[in-house]
């Protein structure tokens, strides 16, 4: 790649006054000007490039330092742009995918990839790291689903795979994926799927699925609110209260409070 931007004057002193922030509170997705300037240094560090124009993310990708995203049993494409992210962006993706859709039993869709400057939104930050292709866009599911992501994602960042933030305009989860070598093996993301988080009332297994904890359940194939309530000493009407339930409709891998 051979198109870098060059960042403003104000650009980069805001890096610098967020340098001393260190990374992201690691209990939340909700974004900071510490993740963002992670997100960027981090690029930084590795020499990526900041493509300026759809011709430069086009050319990257012939030329193979981009990938394009495939539509797959696990993963499907919104309305892309263009389409194409860095390898290990991609196998991430890829890996991440296939947990998600065996832990909430839904694809997972990706609505932006790598995003050239010229074609960034007017309230893209210019510390975006959209443009070297690092960086992917999940789009928000069911409710399930995005506990699902909130989790996992969080479990990622504590090992320093990923730094995610939960957007609200419009609603998705944006994720930059720091490691960005062959060191990024599917196998290191359902690592940290499955290892035990610091006071956390459940784990992920290495399937990526949610075990469940004395105060929540893992909806299974055939459950129902009946039988989950019946089996845990309480009734159908207060699963569907305390769990905020518009009706009785269940999905596997769903996650059901019980207090």
């Amino acid at each position: 790649m051979r198109c870098i931007h060059k960042l403003s004057t104000v650009a980069i002193a805001a890096v610098a006054l967020g340098a001393a922030g260190g990374r992201a509170d690691a209990q939340s997705l909700h974004g900071s000007k510490a993740s963002v300037n992670l997100m960027y240094t981090s690029a930084r560090g590795k020499a990526l490039d900041f493509l300026r124009t759809p011709d430069a993310v086009y050319k990257a990708a012939m030329a193979g330092e981009l990938k394009l995203i495939s539509i797959t049993d696990d993963l499907d494409l919104g309305h892309v742009a263009f389409p194409f992210v860095l390898p290990a962006t991609l196998r991430f993706a890829d890996s991440l995918a296939k947990a998600y859709h065996a832990g909430c039993g839904e694809r997972l869709v990706v609505t932006s990839g790598t995003r050239p400057l010229d074609e960034q939104p007017p309230n893209a930050s210019p510390l975006s790291v959209h443009p070297t292709g690092m960086a992917i866009d999940f789009r928000k599911a069911s409710d399930a689903c995005r506990a699902w992501m909130r989790k996992n994602l969080l479990a990622l960042e504590d090992r320093h795979v990923i730094e995610a933030t939960e957007e609200m305009h419009p609603p998705h989860f944006h994720v930059a994926v720091l490691r960005q070598s062959t060191e990024l093996h599917p196998s290191t993301v359902l690592a940290a799927q499955s290892a035990a988080k610091s006071g956390a009332a459940s784990t992920s297994t290495a399937a990526g699925d949610v075990a469940s904890g004395p105060d929540t359940y893992v909806v299974q194939r055939g459950d129902n609110l009946w039988t989950i309530a019946r089996r845990h000493n309480t009734t159908t009407f207060r699963l569907q209260q305390i769990n905020h339930l518009e009706s009785s409709d269940l999905k596997p891998g769903q996650v059901l409070k019980l207090r």
